[in-house]
């Protein structure tokens, strides 16, 4: 997977927290004397170990040490929690966009030395109870890391990862599939056209067709010009045909040596098993290579600003087209190296961008001019030289000037004012709950946040020690001559500047696909009749060899026995205060409080309906009774994490056709401030004042901006949502407001309604659903926060105390009305170079015995026929089925160059399973069913645990016996309900996003539909 920077400022901002999570003394203590032996100076397995630190902030001890022959380092991180990580990483750093990084990345997880079977990461992922698994590629690393609760798995992938990457086959028919190559559009056919194929290829397509990422990734390149940065890691799709299979060879012998590698290890597994077995098994055969030639040097500082245009596609469902213009101004700022510089950047970065009291949404986004910030927008530390970027997207060009004129003059107003205190404690309180809050990835998010650093050789263990770095950061933003010489360091005196702006074309495809044929065209006019002959022979080989049945038996494999269920029913109490139900849960919450709860919207109707997610957006951005907007905005984030508002659509769990709708809020905070927290909340249901016309426009422009961004980087999510919402009135409702329909419904809004038009409505809403009597609530608590229980009753007393209805509220289930049951398709029209196509069929709900069926069938297809149909033979990045909570039976593929061909591999599912049926052996069936039991038995956080229940009545019982009914399933059970479910006369419903409409996708008497948006 190409990871090319990390997207959403809220992401980045808390970037070297060193893990965002934390864990109490009471939730996971330090492990005691499992590496006593291993002491400073001492060699164990062929390492020396060079530091020993005790993290005090996560009760955890810090290992690092060094493979003496090789110099791999070793970072382990020991503390006492079941999810165990394990990770070898690399820098690689290349000079040109040929990706070959990233194509390595694929190949070499296609057969090692010791599993010379096809694809072992994808068949690893049905062998093992791995709770992540994954390959990333970023700017200047890759890297290989995994998680499990269960020893016996974390070594079979700890096995079959160092394989992969210190031996893999890097076979030249792996390179073909995974990057790319010529193949016929008729491969039986030599005298066909040849076209491009590869699913690196398709994947670097789709990913320069999502705007934000092209302009993110060309940023990058033009304010780094000198080195790696000025290249694509993950290829340029124009690039990419350059790079040959002995380049991609050479390259890994060179970053792929051990002395380029870094590994990490988390958790509560011997360290000493780790050491020995990769000694024994790699390092010890190798001699040391000097890395010299991958390290990233500092980019030399620019003596003036530059400017760079960029264009990109026009967004068919964004805003008018003269707007659709981003400009973006960038400063390059410290080495990642410089934990404390970072760290002070990244608050500093909060306080200048995020929230109504930050300087630059005062200047730039509350003067209305734009669509608000752009995905660039944020502080960026995963890379050598950091930087720090404001950007705005939907701005009409003749507003650059102006913008970048008000950016400086924000800049000037900060040096000469600094920021007021309380906003800077409101940011530092935030930093505080962060680490107080946890998570069961914890292993997971410290490593994916200290590979960048660790990458550069900086100074890890010193990065851990949040406490120290916080308590000095403390001190210096109350120091206002610290901030001003920051400011004027890094800003004010800063020539290493970019101002970039991006527009429109709409010929922006047109010459993409010129400058694509024009390379296919050389490509071609330059092969002899043996190429050619070559070509031929290796498409028919390639496809020989994809559909080979392979022996997996060299593959290790967990057994039933080796499985153990390590969920236990959540200890919960269930009662009403006042009309408000509640689900209490005593928890190891690290002296954290969390709020959940539910109001309820069935009262609501459709022209308030079709606005509650914009509702949901603005609910905590106005004045309220007690505040001004700024001021309410501090005393959130001074008390709280902040407030959370999100549409909730949620079918019942046994019974098909009722489903409840809702608002799902929440928010957490330290077990002292739970009184604040809870009269902040009160405020909420007192009725913010929306009379703010001016304010209303703004966060509407904004809203409605934001609407289009990520719909090609999730293009399947939302082709799997059209697609049901042809086949469930639930999900209909889903699409007006969640999928791309909704996407529609505001701009239409926004283009034809007034705003005060628009303000009645939220009124609305507001009075319909801000009651008491409206609302069921959850919360988690510790058991040292002794006084939660008169806290929540008085909370409860004072919602309910202005409401004259005195029931106790309860779920208003809402009946699904009959949907037409033709089959019916629709097509949206998109200018992307890749599709997303999707079929669903409705089946069963979650209590039915079909249903567990339909599950494990569900991961036996993606396996066995969509992953080698639609990715390994037709290209797409991914192809799968699913089975959703509500019984709808899904196909998806991602980023895929077919259309007609995915759609008939899907209906080909039931006839494919008939003559297929012998694959269904007990090995095959126990890995469809480890698979679910993977998801399953995922870790839960303390803060989550009974949370299925409270918004989806799915209680500990109700899971013990789906987990019961999912081991019970035999293989004749497959071929049943794929014939009772899944035959092609069975009602269904297909969404195809992209151009593969071009094509004719009706099939028998399939009614298709076709959409188009607003600027097509």
């Amino acid at each position: 997977m190409y990871s090319r920077l990390r997207n959403g400022f809220r992401q980045t901002v808390k970037h070297r927290l060193a893990s965002q999570r934390s864990y109490s003394n009471e939730v996971l203590r330090k492990k005691e004397n499992l590496s006593k032996n291993l002491q400073v100076g001492k060699t164990i397995h062929g390492f020396l170990c060079t530091e020993i630190e005790s993290i005090q902030e996560y009760n955890m001890t810090a290992y690092f040490l060094t493979h003496e022959r090789t110099k791999t380092e070793y970072l382990h991180l020991e503390r006492d929690d079941s999810n165990n990580v394990f990770s070898v990483g690399f820098r690689t750093t290349p000079l040109d966009s040929m990706g070959t990084p990233h194509i390595l990345e694929h190949t070499v997880l296609c057969g090692s030395e010791k599993y010379p079977v096809r694809d072992p990461f994808f068949k690893m992922l049905n062998r093992s109870l791995a709770t992540f698994m994954n390959a990333l590629t970023g700017p200047d690393y890759t890297f290989y890391p995994f998680s499990s609760q269960n020893e016996i798995d974390y070594r079979n992938l700890q096995k079959v990862y160092l394989d992969a990457v210190f031996r893999p086959n890097l076979t030249r028919l792996d390179f073909l599939q995974e990057g790319w190559r010529l193949e016929h559009s008729n491969l039986e056919d030599k005298n066909s056209d040849l076209i491009f194929k590869g699913v690196v290829y398709n994947e670097m397509k789709g990913a320069f067709s999502e705007t934000s990422s092209l302009f993110g990734q060309k940023f990058i390149n033009t304010i780094l010009p000198k080195g790696t940065y000025g290249y694509v890691s993950g290829g340029d799709p124009l690039c990419i045909p350059q790079l040959t299979h002995e380049h991609l060879k050479n390259f890994h012998a060179t970053y792929y040596h051990p002395s380029n590698s870094r590994m990490y290890s988390y958790g509560s597994f011997p360290l000493e098993a780790n050491l020995k077995f990769i000694n024994e098994a790699y390092l010890s055969k190798y001699e040391y290579l000097d890395p010299k030639n991958t390290v990233v040097a500092s980019q030399e500082r620019w003596k003036e600003p530059r400017r760079a245009e960029m264009n990109c596609r026009v967004d068919q469902y964004g805003g008018p087209v003269e707007k659709q213009n981003q400009i973006a101004i960038g400063y390059v700022m410290s080495d990642i190296t410089n934990i404390y510089e970072t760290f002070t950047m990244l608050a500093l970065a909060e306080l200048m961008i995020i929230g109504p009291n930050s300087a630059f949404y005062k200047s730039l986004i509350e003067k209305n001019i734009s669509g608000g910030y752009n995905s660039l927008t944020g502080y960026e530390n995963q890379i050598r030289d950091t930087m720090f970027v404001v950007g705005l997207r939907d701005v009409e060009t003749s507003k650059f000037e102006t913008i970048e004129k008000i950016a400086n003059q924000t800049l000037e107003e900060i040096y000469e004012k600094g920021f007021e205190k309380a906003h800077i404690e409101s940011v530092l309180h935030g930093f505080e709950l962060s680490i107080k809050h946890q998570s069961p990835k914890f292993g997971l998010n410290l490593l994916f946040n200290l590979m960048p650093l660790w990458n550069h050789n900086g100074p890890i263990l010193n990065a851990l020690k949040v406490n120290k770095l916080l308590g000095r950061l403390k001190e210096n933003l109350m120091t206002p001559n610290y901030v001003k010489n920051i400011i004027e360091k890094y800003f004010i005196q800063n020539n290493h500047k970019l101002v970039m702006t991006m527009l429109p074309d709409p010929k922006f495809d047109d010459v993409f696909n010129e400058a694509e044929s024009k390379l296919l065209k050389s490509k071609v006019s330059s092969l002899s009749a043996n190429d050619k002959e070559a070509i031929y022979k290796e498409g028919l080989e390639l496809s020989k060899v994809q559909k080979e049945v392979q022996n997996l038996d060299v593959l290790p494999c967990l057994k039933m026995e080796e499985i153990v269920a390590n969920k236990t029913a959540p200890s919960l109490k269930h009662s009403v205060s006042e009309t408000i139900p509640l689900q209490l849960c005593e928890a190891n919450t690290n002296g954290v409080t969390y709020f959940k709860g539910i109001l309820g919207t069935d009262s609501l109707g459709d022209s308030e309906r079709k606005m509650l997610p914009f509702f949901n957006y603005i609910l905590d951005k106005f004045d309220t009774k007690s505040y001004n907007y700024r001021d309410f905005d501090k005393h959130v984030s001074k008390c709280t994490s902040g407030l959370s508002a999100i549409t909730h659509i949620t079918e019942h769990v046994g019974q098909s056709g009722q489903y409840e709708q809702g608002i799902l809020i929440n928010s957490h905070c330290l077990d002292h401030n739970l009184p604040k927290m809870l009269d902040i909340w009160q405020e909420i249901f007192k009725k913010p004042n929306f009379s703010n016309s001016e304010r209303m426009a703004m966060l509407l422009n904004n809203y409605c901006s934001s609407l289009t961004n990520g719909i090609v980087s999730s293009g399947h999510t939302y082709a799997v949502q059209a697609a049901r919402s042809l086949i469930s009135s639930v999900d209909e409702c889903k699409e007006n407001l969640l999928g791309i329909q909704h996407v529609t419904i505001m701009q239409e809004v926004q283009k034809t309604q007034k705003t005060e038009d628009i303000q009645s409505v939220i009124e609305s809403i507001s009075e319909n659903v801000l009651k008491g009597n409206n609302l069921r609530a959850a919360f988690h608590y510790c058991n040292t926060n002794n006084d939660v229980h008169e806290y929540i009753d008085k909370f409860c007393k004072d919602l309910c105390n202005a409401n004259d209805n005195q029931e106790v509220n309860r779920i208003n289930w809402t009946d699904s009305k009959s949907m037409n049951k033709d089959n019916r398709g629709i097509h949206i029209a998109m200018n992307i170079p890749v599709n997303f196509c999707a079929k669903v069929i409705p089946t069963v709900a979650y209590t039915h015995p079909d249903y567990a069926k339909l599950r494990v069938l569900s991961v036996f297809l993606s396996s066995k026929y969509l992953h080698p149909i639609v990715r390994e033979q037709n290209g797409a990045y991914g192809g799968r089925a699913m089975l959703s909570f509500d019984g709808i039976f899904s196909y998806y593929s991602y980023r895929d160059p077919n259309s007609k061909v995915t759609l008939d591999v899907f209906d080909e599912t039931a006839n494919w399973l008939t003559k297929n049926a012998n694959l269904i052996d007990e090995q095959n069936l126990f890995e469809s069913k480890l698979t679910i039991m993977q998801q399953m038995d995922q870790p839960i956080a303390e803060y989550m645990k009974g949370v299925d229940l409270f918004l989806y009545g799915l209680s500990y019982d109700l899971w013990k016996t789906q987990r019961e009914r999912v081991l019970a399933v035999k293989s004749e059970d497959l071929v049943e309900v794929c014939l009772k479910y899944l035959t092609n006369d069975k009602w269904a419903a297909k969404c195809v996003i992209g151009d593969g409409g071009a094509q004719d996708l009706k099939k028998g008497d399939e009614v298709w539909q076709k959409v188009s948006g607003p600027q097509q």
